[in-house]
């Protein structure tokens, strides 16, 4: 068997899955990153909650993985494979991205997980930009064009610059710089970016915040219950909107745009209308371009997981 792992800012899904037939999870339990001190303690617990002895460890995590060795700077973990593969008493220990794996699961993904959020015409050949809002903002892409099988490729996109595009996004820029000093744009497109923005507007307004998480924010602006959290909200989805047309551009995504992370389904009311759909098409000269580039969420419910757990079973075992 094969431990397949997604470990993220917030939470982390760990699962068994057979290295040949169909790729199902099996003992599949979640957690809380952060109440481990380590993903070998984290994982140490799920080996002694399942009885389960793997012999092959798959995990995609959320940072860049270089050389084997992974920087998970929303969680303040860095290791390597080959240590944790020493800790955990196995033979092999798989690390990359957690976007990188979502890409590698986009293929392999049954339509019915994929939810059609604008239309558009997709090239069977052309690449694909995965983009997904959580903790943070990730991003990955599919190279297809020209090659038998697809190739997942990582980035640490979510931490670019932030640019404003009004009066209003240039306050809220100056607000984050103050605070944090680079304002990347994961500093906005994500959970505690929607927190940001929410904090500036009523800071702008001369309010109490009535809301400290963005668990509290987004049901609150979804039911119209609290104006600002409307308005954060609102600006959350066309800054969403526009990091995914502007990821396109950069990917040349003619394939498409696949939406993953934790967010976008719980917005799914207001993400689907006119906001986030301006956000992506508000690129000049290139509007018509863009306009025919589908954009689909993802609404598998571990995709992240099964990325890893495919990217796993792809190497031969010989053990």
């Amino acid at each position: 068997m094969l431990l397949a792992g997604d470990l993220g800012g917030t939470k982390t899904l760990l699962a068994l899955y057979p290295l040949k037939g169909p790729a199902r999870p099996q003992k599949l339990k979640q957690y809380p990153t952060r109440q481990f001190r380590s993903p070998t303690a984290l994982i140490k617990t799920y080996l002694a909650e399942t009885g389960a002895r793997p012999k092959r460890v798959s995990l995609a995590v959320a940072g860049p993985v270089l050389r084997g060795r992974v920087d998970m700077v929303n969680v303040g973990w860095r290791f390597s494979a080959s240590a944790l593969a020493r800790a955990l008493a196995v033979d092999e220990v798989f690390l990359l991205n957690d976007l990188e794996a979502l890409a590698y699961a986009v293929p392999h993904l049954d339509k019915k997980y994929l939810y059609p959020l604008k239309p558009g015409r997709r090239d069977p050949q052309g690449n694909v930009a995965v983009l997904a809002a959580g903790t943070g903002l990730g991003r990955s892409f599919l190279i297809k064009r020209h090659l038998s099988s697809p190739v997942p490729v990582a980035t640490e996109g979510g931490h670019v610059d932030f640019a404003p595009w009004d009066e209003l996004t240039w306050e809220l820029y100056q607000f984050l710089a103050r605070r944090f000093g680079h304002v990347s744009v994961e500093r906005v497109v994500s959970g505690p970016g929607l927190e940001n923005i929410y904090e500036f507007l009523c800071q702008r307004e001369g309010v109490t915040p009535r809301f400290s998480s963005a668990k509290e924010i987004g049901p609150a602006g979804l039911s119209g219950e609290d104006p600002l959290a409307r308005k954060a909200l609102e600006i959350f989805i066309y800054a969403y909107g526009k990091e995914a047309g502007n990821w396109a551009l950069s990917c040349l995504a003619t394939g498409g745009v696949m939406l993953g992370g934790g967010i976008a389904p719980k917005l799914l009311p207001l993400i689907a209308e006119r906001p986030f759909q301006e956000g992506f098409l508000a690129k000049g000269r290139f509007k018509d371009f863009l306009a025919r580039i589908p954009v689909f969420l993802i609404k598998h419910p571990y995709p992240v997981l099964y990325g890893a757990a495919l990217f796993g079973r792809s190497y031969p075992y010989s053990g």
